[in-house]
C-alpha cells in the first residue's frame, strides 16, 4: 500500500494575506465564487507554472491565463471569467503583493516637459484605497429608470481583444501603400465596428429598466434592441453614467511629481497592468 498524504504537503505554499473583495461577493453567480464567514478571500504567491502561463502570448491575449491565475491564487474564485470587472485590479495587485511584496517600479511620461519618470510605489496603499462605485444609483431619464451593473471580466477582456483588432486596423489604414478606395473600404469597416462595440459596452453594463408603469425590463434581447434604437438623450445619460462610475478607480488618476530638475510640475497618470510585466519578478 502507497502512502496518500504526501510527506511534502505541510512544504505547500500557504496563503500569504487575505482580502475583501471590492464587490462584497456580489454580482457573483452561486458556483463562481465559494464565500468565507468573515467575508476574506485568502491569496496565494503565484507557483513556477504560474508564472510561466503568463508568458504564453495566446494566452495573455484571449485571457485565459489570468484566468488560470486568478483561479490557482484566490480558490475560492471558482470562475473567474464570471468575476465582476469591479473586483479585477483589487485581485491582481492582492496576486502581486504576495508574490513580490508591496514595492512596484514603473515609469511614467510627464505631459508637461515630455521626459520619463521612475517611480515606486506601494501596492497596499493602492490596494486600500479601491473600493466598488455605486451600482445602486440609477439612471432616470425620459420616465425610465436605467438600472446599471458591472461587465463580467469575461466581457471586459473581450472589449479588450476587439479593441486590439481595431488598433491593428487602424495601422493597416494608415499604410501609405493602400490606395484610396481600399482605405476607405477599411475605414467604413472599422467605423461599423467600433460603433458595435460601443453600443455593446453600453447594453452590457444595464442590468435592466423600469418604464413609467412599472414594467421591468431584463431580457438581453430586448434590452439590445432598446439601445439600437433609443434617442441620443437617453443614451448620453447612460455612457455619461458609465463614465463616472470608471472615474472612480483611483488606478487611473496616480499622483506624479515631475523628478525632472527643470520640470517639478505635477500630472496624474494610469496605473495601467500589462500583465506580462505587472507579474515579473525584475519589474
Amino acid at each position: 500500500m502507497t502512502n496518500s498524504t504526501n510527506p511534502l504537503a505541510k512544504h505547500f505554499r500557504q496563503p500569504q494575506l487575505y482580502i475583501k473583495l471590492p464587490s462584497g461577493g456580489r454580482w457573483y453567480s452561486a458556483d463562481s465564487l465559494e464565500s468565507t464567514a468573515t467575508g476574506e478571500l485568502p491569496v496565494f504567491a503565484m507557483t513556477a507554472k504560474d508564472e510561466l502561463t503568463l508568458k504564453t502570448p495566446d494566452a495573455l491575449l484571449n485571457g485565459q491565463s489570468t484566468v488560470d491565475v486568478i483561479q490557482s491564487c484566490v480558490p475560492s474564485i471558482k470562475n473567474a471569467w464570471l468575476m465582476p470587472s469591479v473586483d479585477l485590479d483589487a485581485v491582481l495587485i492582492a496576486i502581486r503583493l504576495a508574490t513580490y511584496g508591496h514595492q512596484m517600479d514603473f515609469t511614467s511620461v510627464c505631459p508637461h516637459c515630455g521626459q520619463k519618470n521612475e517611480h515606486a510605489i506601494d501596492l497596499g496603499t493602492l490596494a486600500s484605497q479601491i473600493t466598488c462605485p455605486d451600482f445602486n444609483k440609477t439612471v432616470l431619464v425620459d420616465g425610465l429608470e436605467i438600472f446599471i451593473k458591472p461587465q463580467t471580466y469575461k466581457q471586459f477582456n473581450k472589449a479588450g481583444i476587439e479593441n486590439f483588432d481595431q488598433q491593428r486596423l487602424i495601422n493597416v489604414i494608415s499604410d501609405e501603400q493602400l490606395d484610396e478606395e481600399e482605405k476607405m473600404l477599411k475605414f467604413n469597416a472599422l467605423f461599423k465596428k467600433l460603433l458595435e462595440l460601443t453600443v455593446e459596452q453600453v447594453t452590457k453594463s444595464v442590468a435592466g429598466i423600469k418604464t413609467e408603469d412599472g414594467t421591468m425590463v431584463e431580457d438581453r434581447a430586448q434590452l439590445d434592441e432598446f439601445f439600437k434604437n433609443c434617442n441620443k438623450t437617453i443614451w448620453n445619460a447612460v455612457k455619461d453614467h458609465l463614465t463616472e462610475l470608471g472615474d472612480h478607480n483611483p488606478l487611473r488618476r496616480i499622483p506624479i511629481v515631475c523628478e525632472q530638475d527643470n520640470c517639478g510640475k505635477s500630472y496624474e497618470t494610469p496605473l495601467v497592468f500589462e500583465m506580462s510585466n505587472f507579474f515579473a519578478s525584475g519589474f
